[in-house]
């Protein structure tokens, strides 16, 4: 069955305009728990989550040709199910004229992608990207599983290694994929706690599952607690407030905070931060054996003061 013609408005909304509710939000100068799509939101498909469209850089095989933002990705085990491992895929036209791009995406079992399919009018030269969670449910052995793109006729599987989370490659980072607990929650709405451990610092996912926004306006403090697996030797928290050009962190970032080691049970501040407004702050301190390291946050530069953070991470010396 042929798909209908798009418009003109259609194709320019597939580019970059704002739809939805992302456009009603685009005006305002906060970004508060209202903002539902990431930010920022370069476009729309049918089915309602927003796409990224940008120019591609063809590699000559012509064609629709299926894509991948990362080589592998690795989904650990036993992590919150509100942030399980995402990657972006989509597809790029080498073709010399508009199409209808479909990318079909299958995870090997018992894995679970959270979209079967993404669909978009795509001009010639630019590819398309969308970001896929890929779900493990509880049981699921350790080892290598896979992703399965479709486009075009052709296919791009992406290998996705399983692992617990103290086999993980953390790069010295001991707050990655550990248990967080946060003084508050919003109830639906894409802002999980989890989010600040997920090892993405960027914040253009923004309201679409990267970072935490506490659901307490102009109420201090609040905390954010990441359970390291165990006493450790740390001296370091980095921590990324929210911060992108239509969001910069010395409108809506966090301002000031009291980073605390917890030290044989009882909470010990180690370092405080004060008037910030950048977007990545590290405090280094004397090295402390702690099992949990908390944010306690006490004030942003936002008008709502709201506390804005996208990722902790915790280092030794």
């Amino acid at each position: 069955m042929r798909r209908p013609r798009l418009a003109a408005a259609t194709a320019a909304a597939t580019l970059g305009l704002l739809t939805g509710p992302a456009a009603a939000a685009a005006g305002e100068g906060d970004p508060g728990p209202a903002v539902r799509s990431p930010e920022p939101a370069l476009g729309t498909s049918a089915q309602g989550p927003v796409l990224r469209v940008r120019p591609g850089q063809p590699d000559g095989r012509g064609g629709l040709v299926p894509v991948s933002g990362a080589s592998s990705l690795v989904a650990p085990l036993g992590v919150d199910p509100a942030c399980p491992a995402k990657i972006e895929l989509g597809a790029r036209n080498e073709s010399r004229k508009a199409v209808y791009a479909d990318l079909f995406v299958e995870a090997s079992p018992p894995l679970a992608a959270s979209r079967p399919m993404i669909s978009s009018y795509l001009p010639a030269g630019y590819e398309l990207g969308a970001k896929v969670l890929v779900g493990v449910p509880p049981g699921t052995p350790a080892g290598q599983y896979g992703l399965s793109l479709k486009a075009g006729g052709r296919e791009l599987k992406v290998p996705v290694s399983v692992v617990a989370v103290d086999d993980l490659d953390n790069g010295g980072n001991l707050a990655l994929r550990r248990p967080v607990t946060a003084s508050s929650q919003h109830t639906n709405a894409n802002y999980p706690a989890c989010s600040v451990v997920d090892g993405d610092r960027g914040s253009n996912g923004w309201a679409g599952g990267n970072g935490w926004n506490d659901a307490t306006s102009k109420k201090w403090p609040d905390t954010v607690d990441v359970d390291l697996g165990g006493a450790r030797p740390v001296s370091r928290v980095d921590l990324y407030t929210l911060n992108t050009e239509r969001y910069p962190a010395a409108s809506v970032g966090l301002r000031d905070w009291d980073v605390q080691a917890r030290v044989g049970g009882a909470w010990q501040t180690v370092a405080q931060v004060r008037g910030n407004t950048g977007g990545v702050v590290r405090s280094d301190f004397a090295a402390v054996t702690a099992d949990a390291v908390r944010i306690n946050a006490l004030a942003s530069n936002g008008a709502n003061d709201y506390t804005r953070i996208i990722e902790v991470e915790v280092y030794g010396p």
